[in-house]
């Protein structure tokens, strides 16, 4: 499965992200879809039994801190999910459904710098989640993302990351 890939651009005709009201607004509206999802919101009900009342301030604190350096976010997301993994292996194909909602759910309700900014981070951040816990480094750069099927690797190292 080739990873997924945000998509250029969202209406004209919607205001940018401009603080932490429309952060809010941003991550309820995609909890609430990604709760919804046959893929992904298992891992989010049945497995972590995320309280999503709770964690809503703790989103809205990471996103603040990445799109305006707010520095709200203290907490270990690479551990928080070690131990998601660890119940419950989380794929690519997780990772990519998590990107899409997110991506569609920025589109919808935003358009502007800040919102390329938070398809583009997250896009960095699941990637090098995913990588992460399924043992690799961090960096794209260190890695080939895309191998041809039955390939062992060797032969010109040519990056399908970006």
């Amino acid at each position: 499965m080739e990873a997924y890939r945000p998509s250029a651009g969202g209406g004209t005709e919607l205001g940018d992200i401009a603080g932490r009201d429309d952060i809010l607004h941003l991550v309820g509206t995609f909890y609430s879809r990604a709760f919804a999802d046959e893929l992904i919101g298992p891992i989010f009900t049945d497995v972590v039994h995320m309280d999503l009342v709770r964690h809503m301030p703790i989103m809205a604190d990471f996103w603040q801190t990445v799109l305006f350096k707010a520095g709200l976010y203290s907490r270990n997301a690479l551990a928080i999910h070690f131990d998601v993994h660890a119940k419950a292996p989380l794929g690519l194909d997780h990772f990519n459904r998590w990107l899409q909602l997110w991506t569609n759910t920025v589109d919808e309700l935003f358009s502007g710098g800040k919102a390329e900014m938070a398809k583009v981070q997250a896009h960095l951040i699941a990637g090098s989640l995913h990588r992460r816990v399924t043992g690799r480094p961090a960096s794209q750069y260190s890695t080939i993302p895309v191998r041809p099927a039955g390939g062992d690797g060797a032969g010109g190292g040519q990056s399908a990351g970006g």
